[in-house]
């Protein structure tokens, strides 16, 4: 599987795949790919900052890949990406991991969470139902769905637990990233912008109808070739 996620442009290819192509192909430099991969990456991150109500700066965004610092947000959002194996299955494991690296080990919420409609998992019972969906994941079943459903799924259910006491978000679009780079797509790039839609894809996904989730991070993953097409032609990469 390509690493990148998917970042070569497709067998078959549309206009903005096509135009891709071509940009590519003019420059004809193999470090293409990895400037690519981080701009996308940048973007991705962005985003999540601006979805958690965290304002970020652009330029901040990008000079703390080159130096390793800037704001702690946006450091820490860097970190906890780069905390678990792009290959690994999603599991506690990585859910703990990516936290861990946002916020610290505090670990799992130990206090009940009030939300209208249906509640939170009950602090007692978080473990347990984040390891149902790492079991259900694993099996043939989930082993069918594509990428965007496989991500759905994993985001709606973090976001139904609410696992942790603040970065739920964050971490909820981290493991449906992942399942998405993982199965070969390209990185889903979420902005403030979707808040409002992806708030109502999360409530009919509470409700087992996932495919309005699943078609948006499909749609946030093809934004990912506007990114690049962008980012070539403003010479930025």
């Amino acid at each position: 599987m390509d690493e990148a996620g998917g970042l070569r442009p497709r067998p078959a290819s549309g206009p903005r795949e096509r135009r891709l192509a071509s940009l590519l192909e003019a420059r004809a430099r193999a470090s293409d790919e990895t400037a690519l991969r981080a701009v996308v990456e940048d973007a991705q991150l962005l985003g999540s900052l601006e979805l958690a109500g965290l304002r970020a700066d652009w330029q901040d965004v990008r000079r703390s890949r080159e130096t390793g610092e800037g704001p702690e947000m946006i450091v820490a959002l860097r970190r906890a990406k780069a905390a678990v194996d792009p290959q690994a299955p999603l599991s506690v494991a990585a859910i703990r991991a990516w936290h861990g690296a946002l916020a610290g080990p505090v670990g799992f919420r130990r206090g009940e969470r009030p939300r209208e409609g249906a509640p939170p998992a009950p602090p007692e019972l978080i473990e347990s139902r984040i390891g149902l969906l790492e079991t259900w994941l694993a099996s043939r079943s989930g082993g069918d769905l594509r990428p965007e459903q496989a991500a759905a799924l994993a985001m709606a259910r973090i976001v139904e637990v609410l696992p942790f006491d603040d970065g739920n978000g964050r971490v909820a679009r981290l493991a449906a990233s992942h399942l998405m780079i993982r199965g070969g797509r390209r990185p889903p790039i979420l902005v403030a912008a979707d808040g409002p839609r992806l708030v109502d894809a999360l409530q009919a996904a509470f409700r087992l109808e996932t495919e309005l989730l699943g078609t948006l991070l499909e749609e946030a993953s093809d934004r990912a070739l506007d990114v690049m097409i962008q980012a070539l032609e403003k010479g930025e990469v």
